[in-house]
C-alpha cells in the first residue's frame, strides 16, 4: 500500500494588502506510517484568530500522534475541549474553524469538521460529501469553541483501493466550486497526486491557491489530502 499526503496554504490578497497575517493553518504530517492532515480558517472578525488557527492544527497532531484507537465521534468534542483548555477565557479572539484527518499505515483512520469549509472522501470505493449542508446565513459559522457534538460532523474512513482519499479546504477554496463538480475535482487532485512527489504537489499546489481567479480570490485559501495511489 502506498499512501500519499500533501497541502498548501497561501494568504489572501486582500490580507497582503492589509498587511494582515494568513489566518489560515496548515497540517500535514506523518504519523507512524499513516498520515495526519488538518486544514484551520481563522475567523476574520477576531484579532489573533491566526494563533487559533494554528493552535487547532497543532492539537489535531497531538492527538493523532496519541493513537487511533478513539473513535470518530470523540475526536472533534476532545479536540475542542483541548482548545479551550489552551486559551482559557481569551478564546473569544482566537475563535477558528477546524478540519482534520488521519490514516494509519493501512489507511484505517477518521475525518472531521467543525465549521466552514468542505470535506470529501472516498472510502472503499465510495465518494461522498462529509460536510453538511450549512443552515442559516451565508456569514454566519460554528466555530471549534462554540461545537456542540451535534455540529460536529465526522466518519470513520479506510482507504482501500487506490483512488481513495480525503481531502480538506478551508472556505476560500470551498465556496467557489460547483456541487456538481466536486467529485471530478477529487479525481484532479488524486491524479495529480498519483504522479506527483509531495514537494511538487506542494508547489503545484501553492501555484494553484495564488492563481485562484474566481470571486472570492481574497481570502485565505487552504487545501490538503491523502491519497492511496496502489
Amino acid at each position: 500500500m502506498r499512501l500519499l499526503a500533501a497541502g498548501a496554504s497561501v494568504r489572501g490578497p486582500a490580507h497582503q494588502q492589509d498587511g494582515l497575517p494568513n489566518q489560515d493553518a496548515l497540517c500535514v504530517s506523518g504519523n507512524r506510517g499513516g498520515w495526519c492532515i488538518a486544514v484551520a480558517d481563522g475567523l476574520g472578525s477576531r484579532p489573533l484568530s491566526h494563533v487559533g488557527s494554528n493552535k487547532a492544527v497543532h492539537l489535531v497532531r497531538r492527538q493523532a500522534r496519541q493513537g487511533h484507537s478513539a473513535s470518530h465521534d470523540s475526536v472533534g468534542p476532545a479536540l475542542r475541549d483541548a482548545w479551550l483548555a489552551h486559551f482559557g477565557d481569551r478564546y473569544r479572539a482566537h475563535e477558528t474553524t477546524c478540519l482534520w484527518a488521519w490514516v494509519d499505515a493501512h489507511g484505517h483512520g477518521v475525518a472531521g469538521q467543525v465549521g466552514d469549509g468542505l470535506l470529501l472522501v472516498r472510502s472503499r470505493g465510495l465518494f461522498r460529501v462529509l460536510t453538511a449542508r450549512r443552515e442559516g446565513f451565508g456569514n454566519q459559522t460554528t466555530t471549534l469553541a462554540q461545537a456542540d457534538p451535534g455540529q460536529c460532523c465526522s466518519a470513520e474512513i479506510e482507504l482501500s483501493k487506490p483512488g481513495d482519499g480525503v481531502l480538506l479546504m478551508t472556505d476560500g477554496v470551498s465556496d467557489d466550486l460547483i456541487p456538481e463538480q466536486l467529485e471530478p475535482f477529487f479525481d484532479a487532485i488524486y491524479q495529480r497526486q498519483h504522479r506527483t512527489g509531495r514537494r511538487r504537489m506542494r508547489q503545484w499546489l501553492t501555484r494553484e491557491l495564488l492563481d485562484w481567479t474566481t470571486p472570492r480570490h481574497g481570502d485565505d485559501k487552504s487545501i490538503a489530502g491523502i491519497f492511496r495511489t496502489d
